[in-house]
């Protein structure tokens, strides 16, 4: 290893430098602070010196290594003439991995080296497989997105927010049209979050295109969803899930709940006109021989719009542990604005409340305006 040493007293230089070829190492020296600055442009894998050198302190040149993210994990050592307070203070300040007090001892100069060395090596190995999980994690983040978000269109009415609580979202948002124009919408909240719980949208997501495409009725999709992950989810994994047909001509709503909050009707006086909470188990608990598929239908007259969210929106907490609660969801609908789109008033509301705290689950907010 190729060692930086900055050592004022020669005879300590002559020392440390014979401890280090003896160790199989590569020692170069420099005379003072900007001479230690300089000379990182080489890339020593270690740096030794004096706290008190000439010029620029080795506090100051400590502190300047580190605050470069190259030299991070690059051990810094100081040699202190004492444990006083003061120097205990500037230490602590400058980001140095270790000290040696004087006077040097050649053992304690082995060990130390040794040590920090290994430590560094562990952070290498450590960025190194942390770099390769970012990059297989953008891939198959990547490969999700393009898995699951398939719609070959936006639907100008329709709105969709998300915030997720790790690298993969474990709610899943999806649309499709059948080929009569009628608009099938799903709205799952997998169990738990990141990418275990995003794991079972590539199967609904599948199912759900597929069936919607060929004009398969609501309950038909439930039912094949629902049978999906009752065989491949473990005990203790489903999804609760909000499906939802729209006809064509905007004038009927046909719905199933399956353990979200409530289907929100929201009408043109910003006045809560329908509340459809959930009537049935989550997909993947129940044998698909004993599962519920009723299905409600509500008219859309005089409906601005509908509004559905996961457990995450209402669920989420502000920095001092309160809950944003279905009564600020509905508060924010209800709230005379400037901004007569509802979807618009909630996400404010949610992100004003939230206040740049991550959620500890995933938040989805889906708001259809009918025209």
């Amino acid at each position: 290893m190729k060692i930086l040493l900055a050592l004022t007293d020669a005879t300590d230089l002559d020392m440390v430098r014979a401890v280090l070829l003896a160790e199989g190492h590569d020692p170069c020296t420099a005379h003072d602070g900007q001479a230690v600055l300089t000379a990182m442009q080489e890339k020593p894998d270690m740096v030794i010196m004096d706290a008190e050198l000439t010029g620029i302190s080795g506090y100051e040149c400590c502190r300047q290594i580190k605050h470069n993210d190259k030299n991070k994990h690059k051990p810094v050592v100081l040699l202190m003439p004492t444990q006083g307070t003061t120097a205990w203070a500037r230490f602590s300040d400058c980001g140095a991995d270790d000290f040696i007090e004087l006077p040097l001892l050649p053992h304690i100069i082995k060990a130390k080296v040794k040590l920090l060395l290994h430590i560094s090596e562990l952070y290498h190995r450590l960025d190194a497989s942390h770099r390769h999980a970012e990059q297989e994690i953008r891939l198959a983040k990547h490969m999700f997105d393009s898995i699951t978000k398939r719609q070959p269109q936006e639907v100008d009415f329709l709105h969709f927010w998300g915030l997720s609580a790790g690298h993969f979202c474990g709610d899943l948002f999806i649309f499709e049209r059948t080929p009569e124009h009628h608009l099938h919408v799903f709205l799952g909240d997998f169990t738990g979050h990141g990418l275990a719980a995003a794991m079972g949208a590539l199967p609904v997501s599948d199912i759900f295109f597929a069936m919607t495409r060929n004009g398969e009725p609501l309950e038909e999709i439930i039912a094949a969803i629902n049978h999906k992950l009752y065989d491949i989810m473990p005990t203790g994994k489903f999804c609760a899930a909000v499906f939802m047909r729209l006809e064509a001509d905007y004038s009927r709503l046909e719905f199933w709940n399956g353990g979200l909050p409530p289907i929100l009707l929201v009408d043109r006086q910003h006045k809560i006109a329908g509340n459809f909470e959930s009537a049935h188990l989550p997909l993947g608990i129940v044998d698909p021989a004993e599962f519920a598929l009723a299905t409600g239908s509500v008219e859309l007259s005089g409906i601005h719009s509908v509004v559905l969210c996961s457990d995450g929106l209402i669920e989420a907490q502000n920095a001092v542990g309160e809950c944003y609660g279905e009564e600020r969801l509905a508060q924010a609908l209800t709230r005379n604005s400037k901004d007569s789109c509802p979807f618009n008033r909630v996400k404010s509301s949610a992100l004003h409340f939230l206040e740049g705290l991550e959620p500890h689950d995933d938040v989805s907010l889906a708001v259809i305006n009918i025209n």
